[in-house]
């Protein structure tokens, strides 16, 4: 007979171990300090700002844009426009003009969508750096500079930044997403410092721009930033992480629009990690970082998926495990907790949103920062 507590009780197990001892490996790691190389100068960079349809957020990106730190004189700016059939590219222009600031508008004739825009536009690009950002995303005053200056160490070839969320405070969408950012800051921290993180935060990310010209991202990939990450990191360079270089990202307001969010980026990134399954066990990424990302996103969906189905039977045989329930009121305890079984609850039924589209962006996360409509 099928013991379905001692199951239960080994599906648990996994989970726990599976997180707990990643998340100390890593914490251990980010906590090792690494004295970054001096920089004798600022590289010349190129700012990609991606965009299709932002006719509610692209003024308030160029403003942003205005404020940035860098040295004028070693900055472009793109606007990578994908045929917008809003008032997209009048605002922006519009928006140039009254900021006086020099921007280059360019339509993509790479084909529709953000990666083939891309990859249209990297062989032209004749700068040392190139940044990405996307459009409905704000950039600390000071998020170039950091990025650029990691670029001193020879064997980095890309950096990612730092998410921090804006919105309402009060929603459940806003709470749940902090709670999941505090430990994916812990885990991109540790993989940087061991070798490369297994995620690229799509909002701001650099690469050096002749790596970009050896490249071609996948058309089709809803997860281009991860896609780039993987394909620089085959090149044979390390693509890490600067909690310093800081983007404030809209979320959507709405759960229902963070689900859907959540799973086109989910079908993005596994995408990506199964056309990769040839790295694994090469280097220290292949050995330690990218099976973990393997296991959290193809594995451990599962297995949570039969850890809940199968709890009513487990409290009917032994009503001891009904006290499982108490740490989701355990302030800190509970909303980790929430957020990281609805995140990987979710993954399971993620092939219900199609994956293309990758523009396209969940309407319900473009809105008024002030006003937030």
């Amino acid at each position: 007979m099928i013991n379905l507590l001692s199951i239960w009780q080994i599906l648990v197990a996994f989970e726990i171990v599976l997180f707990s001892l990643y998340t100390l490996i890593m914490y251990t790691f980010s906590k090792k300090k690494v004295e970054p190389p001096e920089i004798d100068y600022f590289p010349t960079a190129t700012l990609i700002i991606p965009m299709y349809n932002e006719e509610k957020v692209i003024k308030e990106k160029i403003e942003n844009t205005a404020q940035l730190d860098y040295p004028g004189d070693r900055l472009k700016i793109i606007l990578l426009d994908d045929h917008s059939t809003d008032n997209s590219k009048d605002i922006s222009l519009r928006t140039i003009q009254e900021q006086s600031l020099d921007v280059r508008v360019i339509e993509s004739e790479g084909g529709k969508g953000k990666a083939r825009a891309l990859n249209w536009i990297f062989p032209s690009l004749e700068s040392e750096i190139t940044v990405i950002s996307d459009a409905d995303a704000l950039l600390k005053e000071d998020s170039l500079l950091h990025i650029a200056k990691n670029f001193a160490g020879a064997n980095i070839g890309g950096v990612t930044g730092k998410i921090v969320i804006l919105s309402d405070k009060t929603r459940l969408s806003k709470s749940q997403e902090d709670s999941y950012r505090f430990y994916f800051d812990i885990w991109r921290l540790g993989e940087s410092k061991i070798q490369s993180v297994s995620v690229c935060n799509g909002p701001l990310m650099g690469f050096r721009t002749d790596l970009l010209k050896k490249i071609k991202i996948d058309p089709d990939a809803y997860a281009d930033d991860s896609d780039i990450l993987f394909k620089i990191i085959r090149l044979g360079y390390r693509v890490i992480y600067n909690p310093n270089a800081i983007v404030y990202e809209r979320i959507p307001l709405s759960v229902k629009g963070r689900i859907i969010q959540k799973m086109k980026r989910i079908n993005g990134l596994r995408r990506v990690y199964l056309n990769n399954l040839d790295m694994l066990g090469k280097g220290l990424f292949g050995k330690i970082i990218y099976p973990y990302a393997l296991m959290t996103h193809i594995i451990s969906p599962t297995i949570l998926l039969f850890i809940v189905l199968l709890y009513p039977l487990i409290v009917l045989q032994n009503h001891l495990y009904m006290g499982f329930l108490i740490f989701f009121f355990i302030p800190k305890i509970g909303g980790t907790l929430l957020s990281f079984m609805i995140t990987q609850f979710i993954m399971n039924f993620s092939f219900l949103v199609p994956t293309s589209g990758s523009w396209e962006a969940v309407e319900d996360a473009r809105y008024d920062l002030k006003h937030g409509n």
